[in-house]
C-alpha cells in the first residue's frame, strides 16, 4: 500500500502542475496529454510483462524495492527538464519503474489471504492510488504554497529553479527511503503454486477457454479506465480554468476531497464485496465492480458541467471514491481469472492493453478537445464529461455482461 501510495504520487503530481509546465515549457494541452498518456503508457506497457514474468518466478519484494528506485530518481528528473522531448523520456523512465509494482504486488496479497478474505486487502491496496493523488495535490499545493511569490527558487551548490521544478525534488526523491522497507521485507510462500511454473502455453489456454467472460469485462476495464486517467490527468487544470482556483487551492482544498471520498470508497467496495461473498455471491468481485461503476455514470458526466464549485467537488469527490471502490474490486477480479502461477503475467496482459488505449487516450482525448472541438480552455469541463458518457455507460454495460457469461461457464 504505501509501494502504491508513492508510486501515484510520483505519477500524478504533473496534473497538479500542467499549466505551470505548460507555459514554461511552451506546450500546447495536446502535448501536456502526450506528457500524461502516451510518455508513460509506452514504456509502462513494454516493462509490465517482463515485470509480470519475474514476478511469477522471482523475489517480487525486491523487484518493487528496484522499481521505487527507478520511478522515484526519475520523478526527481522532471523537475531537471527544459523541454518537451526531455519531459517525455523523463515520463517514460517514470513508467519503466512503476510497471513492477503492477502484477507483482497483487500477488503478494493474494498469498497473504484465501479468496473469501483477499478483496478488502487488495481494496486497502489499491486505497493507496487514491491517497497518492490525493495527496500529490496537497503536497504539491502546499509547497507551491510555500514558494508563492518566487519566480525563482536558488538551492546552494545545485542551481537556481522554478517554483514546479522543486515541487518535482520534493515529492520524488523520498520514495529512495521506502525502497530499503522492500529490499528488506519478507517474500511470502506461494499459494497453490502446484509445482512447475506455468507455461506461455497454459496462459494461453486460459485467455481462450475463458475468452466469452474475460472480452467484456477488459473491454469494460479500457473503458472506464480510459475516463479515470482522463479525470485524473486534467482535474486540477479543470478546477484552474473553470473556477479560477490557484495551485495551492486545488491542491490544499480538493486533495483533502480526494482523499476522503478515496478512502471511502476503498473500504466500502471491499466490505460490500466480502458482504456479498458470505451471502454466496462467487461472482461478488465483479457484481461489485458492475454496481460500483453504474453508480458513478451520474456524478461523473454532471460533476465538471454544474455550474456552482462546491456540488461540482462533491460530486466529482464521489467519482474519485467510486473509482477507488472499482480498483480494489477489479483487481481481485483479475486474480480469480487464473492460478497462482499465472496471475503476473495475467495482471500484466491486463495492464498492456490498458497502456494502449486508457493511459494513452484518456488524457490525450481531453488535450485534443481542447485544442481542436471547443473553442475556450474554459471548456475543459466539456471535454472531460463528454468523455464520461462515452465511455462509462457502456463499460457497464459490459460488466454486467461479463457476470452473464460468468454465470454460464
Amino acid at each position: 500500500m504505501a509501494a502504491c501510495f508513492v508510486s501515484y504520487i510520483d505519477r500524478s503530481i504533473l496534473s497538479l502542475l500542467a499549466e505551470p509546465i505548460k507555459h514554461a515549457l511552451h506546450l500546447s494541452d495536446t502535448q501536456i496529454g502526450l506528457l500524461q498518456g502516451a510518455a508513460f503508457s509506452i514504456f509502462f506497457l513494454l516493462m509490465t510483462f517482463p515485470a509480470g514474468m519475474f514476478a511469477d518466478r522471482g523475489n517480487r519484494m525486491r523487484l518493487i524495492g528496484a522499481g521505487i528506485v527507478c520511478w522515484s530518481f526519475m520523478t526527481a528528473v522532471c523537475g531537471l527538464c527544459v523541454n518537451f522531448t526531455q519531459f517525455f523520456l523523463a515520463r517514460m523512465g517514470v513508467a519503466s519503474g512503476e510497471a513492477t509494482l503492477t502484477p507483482a504486488a497483487p500477488s503478494i496479497i493474494s498469498d497473504n489471504f484465501p479468496p473469501e478474505r483477499r478483496t478488502l486487502p487488495l481494496s486497502l491496496y489499491q486505497m493507496g492510488a487514491g491517497m497518492g493523488v490525493g495527496v500529490s495535490l496537497i503536497a504539491g499545493g502546499f509547497v507551491a504554497a510555500l514558494v508563492r511569490g518566487h519566480e525563482t527558487i536558488t538551492i546552494p551548490t545545485v542551481g537556481t529553479f522554478e517554483p514546479w521544478q522543486i515541487i518535482f525534488f520534493v515529492i520524488g526523491l523520498p520514495g529512495l527511503f521506502l525502497s530499503l522497507m522492500l529490499f528488506l521485507g519478507r517474500e511470502p510462500a506461494r499459494r497453490d503454486q502446484e509445482g512447475a511454473h506455468g507455461t506461455l502455453h497454459e496462459l494461453a489456454q486460459v485467455f481462450k477457454s475463458r475468452r466469452a467472460y474475460i472480452i467484456p469485462h477488459l473491454s469494460a476495464y479500457c473503458l472506464y479506465q480510459t475516463y479515470g486517467y482522463a479525470y485524473f490527468g486534467w482535474l486540477p487544470v479543470f478546477f484552474m480554468r473553470v473556477h479560477g482556483w490557484s495551485v495551492p487551492e486545488v491542491g490544499l482544498q480538493y486533495g483533502v476531497v480526494h482523499v476522503v471520498f478515496g478512502i471511502a470508497g476503498a473500504v466500502t467496495g471491499g466490505w460490500l464485496a466480502r458482504l456479498l461473498w458470505h451471502r454466496g455471491r462467487r461472482d461478488a468481485n465483479l457484481l461489485t465492480c458492475a454496481m460500483c461503476l453504474s453508480a458513478m455514470v451520474v456524478p461523473a458526466v454532471f460533476g465538471t458541467i454544474v455550474p456552482n464549485v462546491i456540488v461540482s467537488v462533491l460530486l466529482l469527490g464521489l467519482t474519485a471514491g467510486l473509482l477507488q471502490a472499482l480498483g480494489g474490486t477489479n483487481s481481485a477480479v483479475i486474480q480469480e481469472i487464473a492460478p497462482n502461477r499465472l496471475r503476473g503475467r495475467v495482471v500484466a496482459i491486463y495492464y498492456v492493453v490498458t497502456g494502449l488505449t486508457s493511459m494513452t487516450f484518456g488524457p490525450l482525448l481531453i488535450g485534443v478537445m481542447n485544442d481542436h472541438v471547443f473553442s475556450s480552455a474554459r471548456s475543459i469541463g466539456k471535454s472531460m464529461s463528454l468523455t464520461a458518457l462515452v465511455t462509462l455507460p457502456p463499460a457497464s454495460a459490459l460488466l454486467f455482461l461479463a457476470l452473464r457469461r460468468r454465470a454460464q461457464e
